[in-house]
């Protein structure tokens, strides 16, 4: 019964896999030319600094819209929780940048950040702040942070509906002791809902790292990669090398190299959790032999 699962699994996710890493070793173009090379594409590739920078703006990237979204996604999800008013509808409207086709988020943020008649810039100007006002998306200084802003935009749902998960199999009593003792929402928040709620957002991280890390679509359709590579993030510079450049074996180099750093970013949680738990068998077992000794 498992046969056709692991036939798919064969055709869609091993076979490429095998193709790339053949394909790495080559100096094909796409064109017919695929002379063995060895590992110099990887060599290559280590030593590419432009590769390292879109590493670097990729860091950026991911680690701003992470702690936003996670932050603002933990808020969200405690007001749900307690049940705000119209929390319903608030519920389904959160969740519209998420649901929304990338091209559709993208044309329409293209459009309220266009320069000269976009929504953005006619609001600040209309507003008197003129001064802010600029090229959002052209201008090599704030390209990729509001980039990172629309990508906060889309994400932050996702980060609020797999945290608000977790918080709806918290224990009720507890919530009720804190309210019964006095506590502000803030408190409750802070002191007794986020250290309930830790493993499931390092989940959160982490799934949403590895997300951004692989992230293409939203940031090719909004810029290109442009101006002048400053949003041209680790999967961008892959596509350039193969598509545009046509250095086909060399960009299947790079995306191995790229698939490496996101096994090891996947495998962290592995290892954080085997950590945690580790610790709390410690832990364990010290009260044990404090009560055995007592």
């Amino acid at each position: 019964m498992a046969t056709p699962a692991v036939i798919l699994l064969v055709m869609f996710l091993l076979w490429p896999i095998v193709v790339a890493g053949q394909y790495s070793v080559t100096r094909a173009s796409g064109f017919g030319d695929q002379s063995f090379v060895g590992l110099d594409n990887y060599t290559r590739g280590l030593q590419d600094p432009e590769l390292l920078a879109a590493i670097v703006r990729n860091i950026i990237f991911a680690g701003v819209v992470v702690a936003v979204s996670v932050l603002v996604g933990f808020a969200l999800s405690y007001l749900l929780m307690i049940g705000v008013r119209g929390w319903r509808p608030l519920q389904i409207v959160l969740m519209v940048p998420y649901i929304l086709p990338v091209v559709v988020t993208a044309l329409m943020w293209r459009f309220i950040l266009e320069p000269n008649s976009g929504l953005a810039n006619t609001v600040l100007r209309g507003i008197g702040l003129d001064s802010l006002a600029g090229p959002w998306l052209t201008s090599e200084t704030t390209a990729l942070a509001t980039v990172s802003v629309v990508q906060i935009w889309v994400t932050v749902p996702f980060a609020m509906l797999l945290i608000f998960g977790g918080m709806v199999s918290l224990p009720g009593e507890v919530l009720e002791a804190a309210e019964i003792d006095g506590a502000g929402h803030l408190t409750r928040m802070f002191k007794v809902v986020l250290p309930m709620v830790w493993p499931t957002i390092v989940m959160v991280v982490f799934v949403l790292a590895i997300m951004l890390f692989r992230s293409f679509d939203l940031v090719y359709l909004l810029t290109q990669g442009g101006p002048i590579n400053s949003t041209t993030i680790a999967t961008l510079y892959v596509f350039k090398q193969g598509f545009i450049n046509n250095e086909y074996g060399y960009a299947n180099a790079l995306g191995v190299i790229v698939g490496l750093l996101l096994v090891v970013l996947a495998v962290l949680p592995q290892a954080w959790s085997r950590l945690q738990r580790r610790r709390t068998e410690r832990a364990e077992r010290r009260q044990a032999a404090e009560v055995e000794s007592v």
